[in-house]
């Protein structure tokens, strides 16, 4: 009989197909992917020693029979040796955890074994199969015992359904439809084989096996979250968008984590993946089937088809109630917070992309408080969304256009009397909703990267201002901008500012560089070598709002701070509080004797002011002093040579009043004074001083006590 090899041939380029996509798609391997990586490999080789026996069968190379046998032989032998390991791998694969005991694998496996053996007999008893000459050509020739192989793959097919019914509740859902088809493809291409003699086929059954589990294996880690096995974010968009596309309704929840990074923090980020996997677990479980995904992180996303909003607020109050009690993991307890954000379509979004932006902006809000909670989407919340996807456009125009709005506020010199320094404040208008406060815009600017992008035009700004005080011959102010955290610590941050004063002529000393003490909360050597190095390129930097706990002041000292700008917090509880008055005057006495200023930041009032000035703070700032101004009323501020009236000298001021009349002192009794001795004798010394200045300039004949009648 000879055998057809078209199928072989055909298994054969699917086998090499598949070992190139696989050696892309499995990245990293696990134990089960090495598996099937080498089923893959062992049928692959194996198929061309079968199309190679077939060849000299069909050639008829009577000199070559030998060679023809042993490759069949061997073809066998990897056949059954690769059902063996596909045995394993199936067992491996279609269950959560490892329950499947060793005695399955041996029973399973055990036919596969007795089919070896009779593989390897066959070589010296030809009992299976022969190769050998009949009438003057070469064929195989089957013999009484080729049921026998047959049969005993059966037996392990029926053995392998019996172990996956008996754990079907640990079955994998996704995979079902995969391993259940399997042994039915494997019985259909062993009975092909057992009634077409004539054409191998087994070869191109395995290849088919190998086929489907690829398939099933890269759709599951594309659609699949790989840790809690629930859908992942795009198989979860994708299913918002096909209802969408169907004009279902239906109502989109995310269900948040608040603060998970203290779970990471205080056990582990294993033992966290496993806090992760248990909440999943419990959302999958309590929501319909097939509509729990893993949105991000720590944040679950739900698809409610057909709910009634009592449905929803009956779903939502049940995960609610449940995060009132602590999670339990390995021993592990943690009491963690939740935030529940829900939209309906199409009462509240009419597209896939509205939806996930008002998802993403209920998100935000509900975690602004970390308690739990839920927020279901209404017109109010769909405003201020609005308005928020408004001015991240006006952010993007900012740095795509280079078009920014700065105002400058003035920061008084005390010992100048005078404007000398400003802080650049950026400032966002427009047309449809006015001044938008830095608190609202800021916030967004972060969330979407922009802060380093915005701050860099920033920069580009005020260099454009301080270049027109030296262009025009005017006294130049030095100006501070605010730099954040993300900001400073970039890498080319050096760089590009040097870049931006290069372009503008203009050396690193024309511009301070504000930073808040949140810039060393995290990193600190790293932050510090960073100001270090800059400092020593001649730039200035101020630490802002000092009193926030960030820095001890052990760390105040060593860094290079040109002014500290004290909390404004802390120059308003001093008008009130003795204590924190003494603390703030120590305080400043340290900085002052370590070569540093001091700014009072928020100078609002008279009494703030002059609470300052018993401070001895060096510099004020604040609307009561100056309200941030336009480029062209700062520069009349900053032209200003004083600001308030010079206070006079005291003894000079005592004797203008004795002089003119306006103190007259005979009238008191210094001795009700309570004064010390030393000082009466000052305060009478002074008095005769001045007593004997005004009697040198008195005319000669009111010194002899001659007045004339006018006076």
């Amino acid at each position: 009989m000879r055998l057809n090899f078209y199928l072989e041939a055909g298994a054969f380029i699917i086998g090499v197909v598949l070992w190139i996509a696989s050696s892309v798609s499995y990245n990293v391997l696990d134990l089960r992917d090495k598996i099937y990586l080498n089923m893959l490999r062992i049928i692959t080789v194996f198929l061309p020693f079968n199309l190679l026996s077939g060849m000299i069968v069909h050639e008829n190379l009577f000199s070559l029979m030998w060679l023809s046998e042993l490759l069949v032989c061997l073809s066998f032998f990897l056949m059954v040796g690769v059902w063996a390991i596909l045995n394993i791998y199936l067992l491996k694969t279609v269950y959560r955890s490892n329950s499947i005991s060793i005695s399955e694998y041996v029973i399973t496996g055990f036919p596969a074994f007795v089919n070896l053996l009779l593989i390897l007999a066959n070589w010296g008893t030809h009992k299976v199969f022969d190769v050998c000459k009949v009438e003057d050509s070469v064929q195989v020739v089957f013999n009484s015992w080729y049921k026998l192989p047959y049969i005993l793959a059966a037996v392990s097919l029926i053995t392998y359904l019996i172990i996956i019914f008996r754990h079907y509740h640990e079955l994998l859902k996704h995979g079902r439809y995969v391993f259940f088809g399997i042994p039915f493809v494997m019985f259909f291409g062993y009975y092909i084989q057992y009634r077409l003699k004539s054409t191998a086929v087994l070869g191109f059954t395995y290849a088919t096996v190998l086929l489907l589990l690829y398939l099933y294996s890269y759709n599951y880690n594309v659609k699949i979250d790989g840790m809690t096995r629930l859908m992942n974010r795009e198989s979860f968009l994708k299913k918002l968008d096909y209802r969408i596309g169907c004009n279902k309704n239906m109502t989109v929840a995310l269900v948040a984590l608040n603060d998970f990074k203290r779970v990471n923090r205080e056990y582990g980020f294993q033992n966290g993946n496993k806090f992760i996997k248990e909440v999943g677990r419990y959302i999958d479980d309590i929501s319909p089937k097939k509509s729990t995904a893993r949105y991000s992180g720590d944040i679950f996303g739900v698809v409610l088809e057909d709910f009634s909003e009592e449905d929803v607020k009956a779903w939502s109050d049940q995960i609610l109630e449940r995060f009132e009690h602590s999670w339990e993991v390995d021993k592990l307890k943690h009491k963690m917070t939740t935030c529940i954000s829900i939209v309906r379509y199409p009462d509240m979004a009419e597209s896939l992309t509205e939806i996930q932006e008002l998802l993403d902006f209920l998100n935000t809000c509900a975690k602004q408080n970390k308690n739990n909670q839920c927020i279901v989407c209404n017109s109010e919340f769909k405003e201020k969304m609005q308005r928020r996807i408004r001015i991240t456009s006006i952010l993007k125009e900012v740095i795509q256009d280079g078009k920014i709005y700065i105002k400058y506020q003035p920061i008084f010199d005390v010992e100048a009397n005078a404007f000398t320094r400003g802080e650049a404040l950026f400032r966002l208008k427009d047309g449809l909703l006015g001044d938008i406060s830095p608190a609202e815009f800021f916030p967004i600017a972060e969330e979407n990267g922009y802060v380093i992008d915005i701050g860099y035009v920033q920069i580009e700004k005020i260099c454009q201002f301080i270049r027109s005080f030296m262009d025009a011959g005017e006294k130049v102010p030095i100006i501070s901008v605010n730099f954040s955290r993300q900001q400073f610590m970039a890498e080319d941050v050096e760089s590009r500012l040097m870049e931006i004063l290069d372009k503008y002529n203009l050396s690193p000393e024309h511009i301070a560089i504000e930073l808040p003490e949140e810039v060393f909360s995290m990193q600190y050597d790293m932050a510090k070598k960073r100001i270090m190095d800059m400092s020593d390129k001649g730039f200035r930097f101020y630490l802002d709002g000092f009193g926030t706990g960030f820095l001890d002041l052990s760390h105040m000292m060593e860094l290079p701070f040109e002014i500290i700008k004290i909390n404004k917090k802390m120059i308003r509880d001093t008008v009130d509080h003795e204590n924190i008055y003494l603390l703030v005057s120590a305080m400043t006495a340290v900085f002052e004797e370590n070569g540093k200023k001091i700014l009072a930041d928020g100078i609002e009032s008279e009494q703030m002011k002059e609470m300052a000035d018993m401070l001895f703070m060096n510099y004020l700032q604040g609307y009561y002093l100056g309200e941030p101004l336009t480029e062209d009323k700062a520069r009349i501020e900053f032209a200003r040579t004083e600001i308030f009236e010079p206070i006079p000298d005291m003894d000079q001021l005592l004797a203008s009043m004795m002089e003119d009349g306006s103190l007259d002192m005979s009238g008191i009794d210094l001795n009700s004074l309570g004064l010390s001795d030393e000082e009466m004798s000052e305060l009478n010394q002074a008095g005769m001083d001045m007593s004997e200045s005004a009697q040198e300039d008195m005319p000669a004949e009111d010194m002899d006590g001659n007045r004339t009648a006018e006076e």
